[in-house]
C-alpha cells in the first residue's frame, strides 16, 4: 500500500516578481499564495502538468543560514525530456546540458534565481 501522495519542494526565493517571472518563462503558473498580488506573497505555489513547486521569501540573512538542495525530477520519458529541453533552451541558461550521464540517466540542468539546482532526467535504461 502507498503511503506517500507528492512532494512540494519549498525553494527559497529574495524576490517574489523575479522567481515568478524565471518560472513563468517555463510555463509555471501560481495556483495559490498567502496574498495577491502574488509578486508580493511571501509564500506562492505554481505548477506544470502536475509538477508543483512552492516558493518562500527569504532574507538573504535567512538565506545564507538554510540549506539548499539539488532537486531531480524525473520526467515520462526520454521524448519529453527532449521536448522540455529545446522548450527551454532558449529561455533560460541551461548550465548542465542535455546529456547521458554515467549513472544511467539522460539528463540536464540549470540554476533558479536563487541558485537552487534543478535537474530534469530519465533513466537511460
Amino acid at each position: 500500500m502507498a503511503i506517500f501522495k507528492a512532494l512540494h519542494p519549498v525553494c527559497p526565493v529574495l524576490d517574489m516578481s523575479v522567481h515568478l517571472h524565471f518560472w513563468g518563462k517555463l510555463g509555471f503558473l501560481p495556483v495559490f499564495g498567502d496574498r495577491e498580488p502574488y509578486e508580493t506573497a511571501d509564500y506562492v505555489g505554481i505548477a506544470r502538468d502536475g509538477l508543483e513547486l512552492h516558493l518562500q521569501t527569504f532574507t538573504r540573512e535567512q538565506l545564507q543560514e538554510t540549506q539548499t538542495m539539488a532537486l531531480r525530477i524525473e520526467m515520462t520519458g526520454k521524448q519529453a525530456l527532449e521536448a522540455l529541453h529545446d522548450e527551454w533552451k532558449e529561455r533560460i541558461s541551461i548550465s548542465a546540458p542535455l546529456a547521458e550521464k554515467p549513472w544511467g540517466t539522460v539528463e540536464f540542468g540549470f540554476y533558479d534565481p536563487a541558485n537552487t539546482p534543478f535537474f530534469f532526467y530519465v533513466d537511460r535504461g
